[in-house]
């Protein structure tokens, strides 16, 4: 079977909740630095829970907007992708600036005098941010003590990558070469793999290109670790390459049981991000995608909730570690979050983003020409029930 057959039917896949469980398993990755601090959580991953569920987005993202840079004009594609991140985005960067930040302020300082007038205020907070580049991580200092200090969302910061990647997309299907010129894709993902695998073998105690903190700044995006933005984006177009050619790419349970193999080992070996690796976990997902059960399937056809779960763990987690809930002990700290998350991720969903979704087609109406002679005796009258509208009339 290929790829293109497995996924006839598009809604009919596990992507929603594989999605979801990459939320949740970022949660978990991040409870115990965020309850108890770098170094001292009581329960050690045995792998970076948090980079392998952020690598999986960011597969399953490059083959579903692929899909849409083909077949939607560039400004569909954007109006589209925009109404995906933003409204969600922006509605949680007000409610952790004007309804979580002032008070986790009242609860550590038993007033709210001078939330507003700090130089790191809440207002500052929405206007550094407001295009994904986190310019400022903290409100007011309400996370100054807190043991990870310094950052009231610190998962924010991948969603400029996210939409680097809608850009390439764009620059793609702009200049004809996602349909005339596939071959580019899958030629710059071997550039980005090769870049890896040579950076590995120069540098095999610490795995990845430009290891040792190497940044790069892109206008209005802002700043980015090379390391990351390598991965992620080799991710993302290994997914737009598994789209273009799912014609010829075969999808059968033979692959998909050997990209297992090969995810697990690279889990237990400790490089799950770099190398072929990436490649077997992106073959992974699409095949796990149609080979999960049924009733997996039906997670999230329908509601969406991983992206609240995603942008909304992070400050929960830290309100909660800030009250004092990881003295309770680790597990009772992340099922609390989890409890809250979904909560707040439900009407997030719900309140915004569905709502904003449902704009996906909306297009500016545009009004006929009118005549001089129409305009002086007024507006038409409407017909009446039957009768056809005279011409021009909408």
């Amino acid at each position: 079977m290929r790829l293109e057959q497995a996924y006839e039917h598009q809604r009919d896949n596990a992507f929603g909740f594989l999605r979801l469980c990459f939320a949740l398993l970022v949660m978990v990755g991040h409870a115990g630095v965020i309850g108890w601090g770098p170094g001292h959580e009581p329960v050690r991953m045995l792998l970076d829970t948090g980079g392998v569920a952020v690598t999986g987005f960011f597969g399953l993202s490059g083959f579903l907007i692929s899909r849409s840079g083909r077949r939607t004009g560039p400004v569909r594609f954007t109006w589209h992708r925009m109404l995906r991140i933003f409204p969600g985005y922006w509605v949680c960067l007000l409610v952790m600036a004007f309804v979580l930040a002032p008070l986790l302020y009242w609860y550590e300082h038993n007033t709210v005098a001078g939330f507003l007038t700090a130089a790191d205020g809440p207002v500052g907070y929405v206007l550094n941010n407001v295009l994904t580049d986190q310019g400022q991580g903290d409100i007011s200092g309400v996370t100054r003590e807190a043991a990870f200090a310094g950052a009231i969302n610190g998962s924010l910061w991948t969603l400029k990558t996210e939409l680097t990647c809608y850009l390439l997309v764009l620059g793609l299907a702009v200049t004809t070469l996602l349909r005339r010129a596939r071959w580019v894709v899958p030629a710059f993902a071997a550039v980005l793999l090769a870049v890896i695998v040579a950076d590995t073998v120069r540098g095999p105690s610490e795995p990845g290109p430009l290891a040792d903190g190497h940044s790069v700044h892109v206008p209005v995006l802002g700043w980015f670790r090379l390391f990351y933005l390598v991965v992620f984006v080799l991710a993302f177009v290994l997914g737009m390459t598994a789209d273009l050619y799912r014609s010829v790419i075969p999808l059968n349970d033979v692959l998909g049981v050997a990209a297992l193999v090969l995810v697990a080992a690279s889990l237990w070996l400790d490089w799950p991000l770099f190398g072929p690796c990436i490649v077997a976990f992106v073959y992974l997902l699409l095949w796990a995608g149609v080979r999960l059960p049924k009733v997996l399937r039906r997670v999230g056809r329908r509601n969406d909730y991983s992206y609240g779960v995603y942008i909304y763990a992070f400050p929960i987690q830290q309100a909660l570690a800030i009250v004092g809930l990881p003295r309770f002990g680790w597990t009772v700290y992340l099922l609390t979050s989890v409890i809250a998350v979904a909560a707040v991720a439900a009407g997030s969903w719900h309140l915004v983003e569905k709502p904003a979704l449902g704009l996906k087609d909306w297009t500016p109406r545009r009004r006929p020409p009118v005549s001089g002679r129409r305009a002086r005796r007024g507006p038409v009258p409407r017909p009446r029930a039957g009768t056809e509208a005279p011409a021009g009339m909408t």
